[in-house]
């Protein structure tokens, strides 16, 4: 799972999307750069191909869907300026179709908002405040897109990884252990339970075992500026199924009111 800075295009691409909320003027709560945490020691390397090749599998079955839709709910954690850590949820649907259209509906605790990218513009839409931010899409392809603008695995983007051509490759850099450590049910769906570390980050998966598909991911960070853990979960997986070429169309209110694809708060964090 690589290491990046977090960037204004993750933070409005993810299920739980606080700095959307700042886009759109409705912010209940600040966000605080967090204190540094010390650095804790490194995790002794050791690489099971097992859960390398679960992984692998995981991964070829995504990289081959030509369309892709899911559910994905995410509890991240958040500090108030106060400085008490709180808990924020976040609901998002995902279709993508590749090569070149994706969307993001986002839902839940955080501010309600349409994220959208058709290979010519990036629109992001609130639904209840009629605000609305578009600009001219940095790439014309989502997996351009995507390497372009670095979302990574930021805990704002839970999702991102998934979406490239080689989620393996992605997930896997930096990675200096691997591990199964065994297998559970999860809405009685059968997983394979893997666990990893790379540089800072330890973070687990759990794939179903007969379509090798991700159910669960919790992240936890060991130290730095990233916030301590994140936990998303995956249903309702559809591969290769027919989405509506009007699902990837921003629909602006004809009354919504046009702002700036900008996030002050984000920009200073880079």
């Amino acid at each position: 799972m690589p290491k990046r800075k977090p960037n204004p295009f993750a933070r409005l691409f993810g299920g739980a999307v606080l700095a959307a909320t700042v886009l759109f003027g409705g912010a209940a709560v600040g966000q605080e750069k967090p204190a540094e945490a010390p650095a804790t020691a490194p995790v002794q390397q050791f690489k099971d191909e097992r859960a390398l090749n679960l992984l692998k599998g995981m991964s070829d079955t995504l990289a081959k869907a030509q369309t892709l839709n899911v559910k994905v709910r995410s509890l991240i954690p958040f500090a108030t300026p106060s400085g008490q850590q709180i808990s924020l949820f976040g609901a998002s649907r995902v279709a993508m179709q590749r090569p070149d259209k994706l969307f993001v509906e986002s839902r839940g605790e955080l501010f309600p908002h349409n994220l959208y990218f058709n290979g010519k513009t990036v629109t992001a839409i609130g639904i209840e405040k009629r605000f609305y931010a578009q600009q001219p899409a940095a790439a014309s392809t989502v997996e351009a897109l995507l390497e372009k603008e670095h979302p990574g695995s930021d805990a704002l983007a839970p999702f991102v990884d998934l979406l490239v051509a080689d989620p393996f490759t992605r997930l896997t850099q930096d990675l200096s252990s691997a591990l199964l450590v065994g297998q559970s049910t999860l809405d009685a769906v059968n997983t394979d339970h893997l666990a990893f570390s790379g540089a800072g980050v330890d973070w687990e998966i759990w794939i179903g075992t007969k379509d090798k598909l991700p159910r669960l991911m919790v992240v936890h960070y060991r130290g730095g500026e990233r916030q301590p853990t994140f936990t998303t979960t995956f249903s309702d997986w559809k591969l290769g199924a027919p989405i509506a070429a009007q699902t990837f169309n921003a629909n602006i209110p004809k009354d919504a009111v046009k702002i700036d694809f900008k996030l002050p708060i984000l920009q200073q964090s880079k």
